[in-house]
């Protein structure tokens, strides 16, 4: 299945994921209410003498207190909802901390976590998505991970610290590629909707417990009656409903971490390491198992099972080993484990070590980090095939595993620096947009002392000469990489520095694609991290056909040398997304402006949509035969724009 088709089995199952809970909670009001209306029903005459009513005739006669009822109780299962969800707006961070995590630097001298950080931006730099923060579970000794966020752009990888102790290199890469199979096929938004969801029903069975409680404490038992039974029935009902939605929750959760081990192997093209990941699960103690007192709520979220339930989330070791190898014998599950545990290797703390730039030698598919490291780490050209390409959006391969270690090793070490802290992070970015024409970047740097003061333009003239050195292939990598400190910043920096990136661009009255590129990813990812939404809908190509002519104009006529050109490579992909009727080339005057609201309202496309439009875009850009640097910037940005994460564009190895 590939990314489009995941997506779209996401979005289905999300729809029945909500229709099977949104059933199980309007059953809870619905027969809490006929309680409560049950009680009030019952009354005293004039005469003292005792008077009933059946619900319907008290209903009849008191609708609006009826109503009141029925939204009493869904305004709390509801409050609690978005409370929980509340909480939870930090996102991966915010749940990691809540287990007692601890937030991963980059300059941390742990050898352990310095290879979990590695793992972990080869994994972003792979498939195209901003580095998540990482996280370390320091008082968990099982072997266990989790991704959570509501997108990409605020997700967190937390690991356990007996998975960092215990598992080789390779072991962990398989963890970790999992872990982004989720953040890749939408899984992390789905699974922090859940918690919230099943908070509320928990806090109505929560109530009645408290009710009881408190009842069963109190000396008078007078008119108590009535508050028993109704705490009673909130009590039953509340954890039947979450009873209910665990069940569901444990099904979906099941098929998706099946889903989630074909993909990490499909990334990195290596069962070996998740299969000795889950056999050391099974060979060691305390196993996969978390002793967080929060641990319930994430355990749909984990790796490996955290603790006993009554409904699974996650298929047994021995079926999840035997899908990755069909020759292991499942009854020998435990001796195999114990063997393996016994036998296997350490890796070497030097191994992992941050290489020099230059002094890498790992080989690549048709490049070598050497040449990453010397700046070649893509062709100035690059035969493309739309088929291909459009089939690694959240689908990285081997090669774009070592294509992204190379890369990380490439980076400046000097950028993990600023990497490291909101304001460096954002000093970094600012700078990459600072012209290197006198006029021009005298007027953009008293725009961001305007902006942000002279203390922070101190630190953007820090960063300038690191920018300037960056190779430009490596200048978008570089983006995605110090995310992580961009995210520290608060909302409303965030927002300002949206409108400052703009005013940034258009300094020289004009924007070209290298910054209609770099402010495309960042205003996705932070505007993504101010309000999250679901990132596909469920639009038609016909319907938005106007945009994707604009689109496809503007690609067509960057990579052109000619106006002729431009309308053949233009027809040569509108043809795979619109053969019937489509609109005639034209290529806007502020193609910028109107690139960006075209992008803006594809968004909500379909997944199958998304990609007819990624394939349409290839066979405009390879119109020629050829991919140019400002030609991958731009698919690199629309794919982003889409939701659709692309992989790093590099070398055909013929």
């Amino acid at each position: 299945m590939d990314f489009y088709a995941r997506q779209a089995a996401a979005r289905n199952q999300s729809r029945l994921l909500v229709l099977a809970l949104a059933a199980a909670i309007a059953t809870v009001v619905f027969v809490l209410s006929w309680i409560v209306l049950a009680l009030a029903a019952r009354g005293d005459d004039e005469d003292g003498i005792h008077a009933s009513m059946s619900v319907a005739e008290y209903v009849a006669a008191h609708p609006s207190g009826a109503l009141f009822v029925v939204l009493f109780w869904s305004g709390i299962i509801l409050a609690a909802s978005a409370w929980k969800s509340l909480l939870l707006r930090g996102g991966g961070g915010a749940v990691a901390r809540a287990l007692g995590g601890t937030r991963v630097e980059r300059g941390t001298t742990d050898w352990q976590l310095r290879r979990l950080r590695n793992v972990v931006e080869e994994m972003s730099i792979a498939s195209g998505v901003p580095t998540p923060e990482v996280w370390v579970l320091e008082d968990e000794e099982g072997i266990n991970a989790f991704a959570a966020g509501h997108s990409p752009a605020n997700a967190a990888v937390a690991v356990t610290r007996g998975a960092v102790m215990r598992l080789r290199r390779e072991e962990l890469q398989g963890v970790i590629a999992h872990e982004f199979s989720h953040i890749l096929n939408g899984d992390m938004r789905l699974n922090i909707r859940l918690m919230g969801w099943l908070f509320g029903l928990l806090v109505i069975g929560v109530i009645g417990r408290t009710i009881l409680r408190l009842t069963g404490n109190s000396n008078s038992k007078r008119g108590a009656g009535g508050f028993l039974a109704l705490a009673v029935a909130m009590l039953v009902l509340g954890y039947l409903g979450l009873f209910l939605g665990r069940l569901i929750q444990a099904a979906v959760c099941r098929h998706r971490e099946r889903l989630a081990d074909a993909s990490a192997v499909q990334f990195t093209r290596n069962p070996d390491g998740l299969k000795g990941a889950l056999l050391t699960i099974a060979g060691v103690a305390p196993a996969s198992r978390l002793v967080a007192a929060d641990g319930e709520q994430v355990a749909h979220m984990l790796f490996a099972p955290g603790m006993q339930r009554l409904f699974a989330t996650h298929p047994p070791l021995a079926e999840r080993i035997a899908a990755l190898d069909p020759r292991f014998d499942v009854s020998e599950l435990e001796a195999r484990a114990q063997q393996f545990v016994a036998h296997k290797p350490v890796d070497d703390p030097a191994a992992d070590k941050i290489a020099a730039a230059g002094a890498v030698a790992l080989a690549t598919d048709g490049a070598s980090a050497s040449d990453a490291a010397a700046g070649d780490v893509l062709a100035d050209k690059l035969a493309a095939d739309p088929q291909s390409i459009a089939a690694q959006v959240g689908n990285p391969l081997t090669r774009h595993m070592q294509q992204a270690r190379a890369q990380r090793r490439a980076l400046p070490a000097a950028l993990r620096e600023f990497a490291e802290s909101s304001g460096q992070a954002r000093a970094l970015l600012l700078a990459q947009l600072v012209s290197r024409e006198p006029a021009v970047r005298e007027k953009q740097l008293g725009e961001i002392a305007k902006s942000l003061g002279q203390p922070e333009l101190a630190r953007v003239g820090q960063a300038l000469p690191l920018a300037d050195q960056l190779d430009p292939w490596l200048r978008l990598p570089a983006v995605l990489q110090i995310y992580p400190g961009l995210r520290r910043l608060a909302r409303g920096e965030r927002a300002a520095l949206l409108t400052l990136i703009d005013v940034l661009a258009r300094s020289d009255n004009r924007v070209d694609v290298f910054e209609f590129c770099l402010a495309t990813l960042v205003s996705v990812s932070l505007r993504d991290e101010l309000g999250a939404r679901d990132p596909h809908g469920s639009g038609t190509l016909s319907a938005r056909a106007a945009d994707i002519g604009v689109l496809f104009a503007v690609v067509a006529a960057e990579g052109a040398v000619s106006e002729e050109d431009a309308r053949r490579a233009y027809e040569a992909g509108m043809n795979r997304v619109l053969p019937r009727e489509r609109p005639a080339y034209a290529k806007p005057a502020n193609w910028p402006a109107a690139l960006g609201d075209a992008l803006s309202r594809m968004e909500q496309l379909h997944p199958f949509a998304k990609r007819a439009v990624v394939e349409g875009l290839v066979a405009t850009i390879a119109h020629d035969g050829q991919l140019a640097l400002a030609e991958a910037e731009l698919l690199r940005a629309v794919c982003a724009s889409l939701q659709c994460p692309l992989p790093p564009l590099i070398p055909d190895a013929a």
